[in-house]
């Protein structure tokens, strides 16, 4: 399998089918699952061999999905969900021979952000976050772009909350290797360096295809550096 984004889209494909029950769990039959199950969770648990309450404050810090279908959408007109019929459709368009409306256009996208495939879920991109409920929430904030996400971190940020202070912040930012996010290695939030200064701070769904692939060059560079660490 030559395609990362291919081998991406069958493991989540896998991943659905071992969520069927998901639901029914209790809390900490899904706090094992993900540790078990979530590449970010699973490393800092089996790989660093840190506690499971450690290991469950793991992130991604930017998410490969979410760039990934919007920039689908935008460059095939081909609408992607996480869900086990539209991943198997998607698929199907990836691997037939049969010549259909977007299969190219898919390949070619696909093709386009091969490099951050293959590393979005290497070591360079999982991080600790502060505490756990800041996950969902950051999500919703930023779609897991992580110059936004520190934008929000400082004073005043949406996210603030999750930090006594910017001093508290800037000790974080330093513990998790994201000081590299910063100009001249001054941690503040007017010396952020933004991966795409033009759209800063617009979410992928706002962004153009252009701009997302742009964005995914900047994030491929920024987990290479961080994976040397």
């Amino acid at each position: 399998m030559n395609d990362p984004v291919l081998k991406i889209l069958k493991q989540y494909l896998i991943s659905k089918k071992e969520e069927e029950n998901y639901d029914y769990l209790s809390k900490d039959e899904k706090d094992r699952f993900r540790l078990e199950n979530d590449d970010d969770a699973r490393y800092y648990y089996k790989n660093l061999h840190m506690t499971e309450s450690d290991a469950l404050f793991a992130d991604v810090i930017v998410s490969f999905w979410t760039p990934y279908r919007w920039l689908l959408e935008k460059k095939t007109g081909w609408n992607a969900y996480k869900t086990d019929k539209s991943l198997k459709s998607l698929i199907y368009q990836i691997e037939t021979n049969k010549k259909t409306d977007y299969n190219d256009k898919i390949r070619q996208v696909n093709s386009s952000i091969e490099d951050f495939a293959r590393i979005c879920y290497s070591k360079g991109n999982f991080m600790l976050l502060p505490k756990r409920m800041m996950n969902n929430e950051r999500y919703k904030l930023t779609e897991d772009k992580i110059d936004l996400t520190l934008y929000e971190c400082f004073e005043n940020g949406k996210l603030s909350k999750y930090f006594e202070s910017d001093d508290k912040l800037k000790e974080w930012i330093k513990r998790q290797n994201l000081n590299i996010l910063f100009k001249n290695n001054i941690i503040a939030r007017s010396e952020i360096n933004w991966f795409v200064p033009s759209v800063n701070k617009k979410l992928f769904s706002e962004m153009s295809a252009e701009e997302i692939c742009e964005y995914l060059e900047k994030a491929t560079q920024f987990i290479k550096q961080r994976n040397e660490m």
